[in-house]
């Protein structure tokens, strides 16, 4: 079957704060929250198809939950969409719709580029922490497609408090131990809130020492790392700090280091490529 470009496929990226549709000159943005379902999807998918498709496209969905058999398994960020279905759009205009993680799509985006025997990991630090890693040119997937939760990593915080990744890290829970939302928590760091400040040190100390320890146990050409907390004040700056201190010298002077937090449609875009490669 001849190839198909990317930009022919609806992309969509649906996160804790947005959902983001682009196919070819059309795009579409919706905030989202933790209340948001699958009716809300389904509904804001099919008036989009609607009016901007031809009959027969193809649709690339990007989430940040457990994909199983084109379904939702699990979804912290968003668990109105536990058991969602894909097929419920299918219709006479689709003819191909793919379900994807989101950190999955995001690693597809940005190792196109790379020999097809390189080992890249992708990590999304937005509301809350996901990871996609290809080893010698194969996506890791594990024993069911989900390996790379990463935002389930285990952080010791104290003596006997043990948290998740996802929990210091991400920005809803960063926020969220402040009584504040996302936007508030950006908008009090930039005015030089120290509490503020303090929680966002936390967060990137925490994911760049789990920065550190991937480039240690998996050696990888490009580290990509990218979302919205990646704006937040003085967060990478100290996940940086973290690598430099914990990554074997060696390893990261192997590894390719990018952000890729200013490309909003990333893993949209992610999601489209891998929806028209399922063609082939």
């Amino acid at each position: 079957m001849k190839t198909l470009p990317f930009q022919s496929a609806v992309g969509v990226d649906l996160g804790g704060t947005k959902l983001l549709i682009r196919y070819r000159n059309h795009s579409f943005r919706f905030d989202t929250g933790p209340m948001f379902g699958a009716a809300d999807l389904t509904k804001i998918l099919k008036s989009f198809i609607d009016a901007h498709t031809e009959p027969g496209c193809v649709i690339g969905i990007a989430i940040p939950g457990l994909i199983e058999n084109d379904s939702v398994a699990a979804c912290d960020v968003l668990p109105g969409l536990i058991g969602w279905s894909a097929r419920t759009l299918l219709d006479s205009r689709i003819s191909r719709i793919s379900l994807v993680n989101d950190a999955k799509a995001a690693l597809h985006a940005t190792a196109l580029d790379l020999p097809i025997d390189s080992t890249a990991i992708a990590v999304m630090a937005g509301t809350a922490i996901g990871c996609g890693i290809m080893v010698n040119g194969h996506q890791l997937l594990g024993a069911h497609g989900w390996a790379g939760e990463l935002g389930y990593w285990p952080i010791q915080t104290s003596v006997s408090q043990w948290l998740r990744l996802d929990e210091v890290a991400g920005g809803r829970y960063m926020a969220n131990r402040l009584g504040v939302d996302g936007n508030q928590l950006a908008l009090l760091g930039h005015q030089g809130n120290q509490a503020a400040l303090d929680v966002i040190s936390q967060g990137g100390h925490a994911l760049g020492g789990v920065l550190g320890g991937l480039i240690n146990l998996f050696n990888p050409h490009r580290l990509s790392v990218g979302g919205g907390a990646l704006w937040l004040p003085g967060y990478w700056t100290e996940a940086q700090a973290q690598i430099d201190a914990l990554a074997i010298p060696s390893m990261l002077a192997g590894c390719e280091i990018r952000t890729v937090h200013d490309v909003e449609d990333l893993v949209a875009m992610g999601a489209a490529q891998i929806a028209v490669k399922t063609l082939c």
